[in-house]
């Protein structure tokens, strides 16, 4: 999971609840995030935190999202024949960690966990699942990589926060041949787009989503130091930056927030959520000129973005608005026709006002589009309950 987090300010919710004030999770090209030099840039935002933040950065222990443990060792070697091919080595180890009767892991979307950690644990989000599987398989010489998926976020609200998940999954490369391991609760829609994603990444977004937790819990020296060391593990993951300014906002340090911002937006200068979150940043500073200039270029983007709309839906759904929901979800609807979960919460909104036949209307409509993929028929009941697909 990938977590970005938006801030929402109710007083003037058209501007501030875009999926923005937001906290980025990975968990679900190779960012081949070029070497960029924001030292100088880090350190003067350390310089500039409180000493509690800086002794976190000092004192966090070292989180190696890969590294395996002699138990892990030596069960990756007692399940899977080391004389078998390469393709059924993968397959076994992928069995081995979703059967019972070897780690049966099972999803948690907070389970943001090294390698060892969800192999002891059993649970594990798609980034932890991603680990178990990507250490595993190298330690048996086999080819495996981090993918990056770019799908529709989910975005839940958290108090005044909005956080955005993305998802990362495992291929495999075997006799030329790639193969694709997902550990998600449903098969993610078409058109999706994937990228390779390097080792230092990953452990830039691992370190992100601890951080984002962190925040959410309230601890802000751990979630900087988290933030601080995701940085360095790969100084060219933008919403990392967009969430360190998040945080330094939170904690009444402006000037360093909007460094922080403005270094997100250098490396992804179109990214919605660091634009939103720099504009709660203008706004709390009355810099009215800039907060207008945002808000035209953030409605564009809302307005032709039907997630956006979902999210109004949800609101107003959540307060008891239901026609004003059914608006909401209509024009989602008529921006992007195949998504299932805008015509479910269509059917969720009629219903609400006793509509029952256009309830049953938009709840078939769902259903036909939710149809399982070729990937989801293929896998056993169990697996598919777990959320893994796999597609080679």
């Amino acid at each position: 999971m990938i977590f970005a987090a938006v801030q929402i300010d109710t007083r003037r919710l058209r501007v501030f609840t875009t999926l923005s004030v937001v906290l980025f999770v990975a968990a679900c090209a190779t960012q081949q995030n070029e070497l960029r030099d924001n030292q100088a840039l880090r350190q003067s935002i350390f310089e500039a935190v409180p000493e509690s933040w800086q002794n976190a950065v000092s004192s966090s222990r070292e989180i190696a999202p890969l590294e395996i443990s002699p138990e892990l060792r030596e069960f990756i070697h007692a399940t899977v024949a080391g004389d078998s091919g390469g393709r059924d080595r993968m397959l076994a180890m992928l069995g081995a960690i979703l059967d019972e009767d070897g780690v049966g892991l099972t999803y948690d979307p907070d389970a943001t966990f090294t390698a060892t950690e969800t192999f002891r644990s059993g649970v594990g989000n798609c980034m932890g699942f991603s680990n178990l599987l990507v250490a595993s398989a190298r330690e048996l010489g086999l080819n495996a990589k981090y993918e990056l998926v770019s799908h529709r976020l989910r975005w839940d609200r958290v108090d005044d926060t909005l956080v955005g998940t993305l998802h990362v999954r495992v291929v495999g490369f075997v006799s030329g041949r790639k193969m694709v391991f997902d550990f998600y609760p449903l098969p993610l829609e078409p058109g999706s787009v994937a990228e390779l994603l390097s080792d230092a990444d990953a452990k830039a977004h691992h370190l992100n989503n601890l951080a984002a937790e962190a925040m959410r819990d309230g601890n802000a020296a751990e979630a900087y130091g988290l933030l601080y060391r995701a940085i360095e593990a790969s100084p060219a993951v933008d919403f990392v930056w967009s969430n360190l300014g998040l945080l330094l906002l939170r904690h009444d340090m402006p000037s360093a927030a909007e460094a922080a911002f403005m270094e997100a937006l250098a490396i992804e200068p179109d990214r919605m959520s660091t634009l939103s979150n720099l504009q709660r940043l203008y706004y709390l500073q009355d810099r009215d000129t800039e907060v207008e200039e945002l808000a035209i270029r953030l409605e564009d983007h809302r307005q032709s973005n039907p997630y956006y709309h979902a999210w109004l839906g949800d609101e107003a759904f959540d307060n008891g608005d239901y026609e004003e929901a059914v608006g909401h979800f209509e024009d989602a609807i008529r921006l992007k026709r195949d998504e299932a979960f805008f015509y479910f919460r269509l059917s969720d909104s009629y219903e609400a006002l006793g509509m029952r036949n256009a309830a049953s209307r938009a709840y078939t409509k769902a259903q036909k589009i939710e149809e399982p993929r070729d990937v989801w028929r293929r896998l056993p009941r169990s697996r598919a309950e777990t959320g893994s697909h796999i597609r080679d």
